[in-house]
């Protein structure tokens, strides 16, 4: 009997030689563990969850058709979040082109699903009056700073948006974000200290 094999253990890189095999098991796995990212970060662009979803495939499938290029000697993630960025861009310009910009007026960012809600948060809302251990007056003023944080961030040019996104929310080292946007590591770096210049003045009253 052939032993099962725990693909949630394997690492990218290894994944990404099964699927090349034609193990779409593997393939599975991976679209698993970066599709939420991918739709985070095609969030932070549009700002429309549905677009962000649309744009979420499009990465994964382009992912998957780039596969056979993929340098197995470098790690996976700056790799695959390259094509995601180029895919991203690639939107924001044909928005400008069609005189159609990208919609930054949805901020819904925290605990955002790729699956959509069918009962309008009423049953988390219910849950959460329900817990008495939840201090409501806390969750408040913790959510309003969350979508002020979000706002603050959409409101960024997208150049310093996508490396603070990279280097917070995804953990890519300077070097990592250089090459996925194809940037010298110099200017990444002002990238972000202008970036994170321009979050701290509008959120200076929550500082």
């Amino acid at each position: 009997m052939q032993e099962r094999i725990n693909y949630s253990s394997i690492s990218d890189e290894k994944l990404v030689a099964k699927v090349l095999k034609r193990d779409w098991e593997a393939l599975r796995e991976l679209f698993k563990r970066y599709q939420k990212p991918f739709f985070n970060l095609a969030y932070r662009f549009c700002g429309d969850s549905f677009v962000a979803e649309d744009l979420t495939s499009e990465i994964l499938w382009r992912i998957y058709g780039n596969l056979k290029s993929f340098d197995s000697k470098r790690r996976f993630k700056p790799w695959g979040f390259k094509i995601a960025t180029n895919t991203c861009l690639t939107f924001v310009v044909k928005s400008v082109k069609l005189k159609r910009p990208a919609s930054r007026n949805s901020f819904g960012i925290k605990n955002q699903n790729l699956k959509r809600r069918t009962d309008g948060g009423q049953g988390v809302l219910e849950d959460e009056i329900m817990d008495e251990k939840v201090d409501l007056v806390k969750e408040t003023v913790r959510n309003e700073v969350s979508e002020r944080v979000q706002k603050a961030l959409m409101r960024l040019p997208d150049k310093y948006r996508l490396a603070l996104y990279l280097y917070y929310f995804e953990d890519l080292k300077y070097e990592e974000i250089a090459e996925d946007l194809n940037l010298p590591v110099n200017t990444v770096r002002t990238h972000i200290k202008r970036g994170k210049e321009k979050m701290k003045e509008e959120l200076k009253d929550l500082i």
